[in-house]
């Protein structure tokens, strides 16, 4: 009779105990690539939705310049008079189905803790879509790109659902004197700016940066691909954890 070959039950354990260390130092890995790909999926995803939610609102409402008409400030009243009427429709054009109060969440690096305040220079991603992301518009004054914009803030995921974080799922883009929405960039801070004071000041983005609103300013670098502290690195593949 011939013998029939097979494995010992030692080099079966031993096959599988390989298999399982392998696992243990590639899963990891493989879970947070896919992680980043949604992050970045939902971006694009959220981006495009206002991009043409945007181009509905300007021709709705008809204005030459959405900027120029929507970011005057009537000093005698004290507001934006004009604004409400661009952002009602345009979260009208987006469907907006509810808003909630306020969220907490990181900056980029993940070291410092944000919780949402209306009327502070912060995401006002509260409106709550169709797809459970979220959006939110605010004017304010920013003396570091010369005059008002309208700032637009998505959460890609929404508020329910992490990470939370400013340059992962959280995102700034603005409406500015060219008048069309684009992602937000750092610039140069004026030299009578005190940034431990303005914790937006430069719109930040970088691993090394400890501002309150560190990640203002990685919406370029995301859409764009290009890692802040590195432009030879992709971002989505350099996300900090």
């Amino acid at each position: 009779m011939k013998k029939k070959k097979a494995f010992t039950l030692a080099e079966v354990l031993i096959t599988l105990g390989i298999i399982g260390v392998v696992a243990a130092m590639t899963l990891p890995s493989l879970v947070t690539k896919q992680r980043n790909k949604e992050l970045e999926v939902g971006l694009k995803k959220a981006y495009s939705n206002a991009s043409q939610a945007y181009l509905l609102t300007k021709s709705q409402l008809g204005v030459d310049n959405i900027n120029e008409t929507y970011t005057y400030y009537d000093a005698s009243n004290g507001g934006y008079i004009y604004a409400n009427q661009f952002i009602d429709t345009f979260y009208k054009n987006l469907k907006v189905v509810k808003s909630i109060q306020f969220y907490s969440f990181k900056n980029y690096n993940g070291t410092r803790v944000i919780t949402q305040n209306f009327g502070r220079d912060y995401p006002e991603a509260v409106n709550i879509l169709p797809d459970g992301s979220s959006i939110g518009v605010i004017i304010i004054s920013d003396g570091s790109n010369g005059g008002r914009n309208i700032w637009v803030s998505f959460d890609t995921n929404g508020p329910y659902k992490k990470p939370n974080q400013y340059g992962h799922d959280i995102f700034k883009f603005m409406i500015d004197k060219s008048d069309k929405l684009i992602p937000v960039k750092p610039v140069a801070v004026d030299e009578d700016v005190d940034i431990e004071v303005d914790e937006l000041a430069g719109r930040p983005c970088s691993i090394n940066n400890n501002q309150l609103s560190n990640g203002a300013g990685c919406s370029w670098f995301a859409v764009n691909n290009i890692n802040p502290d590195d432009e030879t690195k992709s971002y989505w593949d350099n996300l900090p954890k």
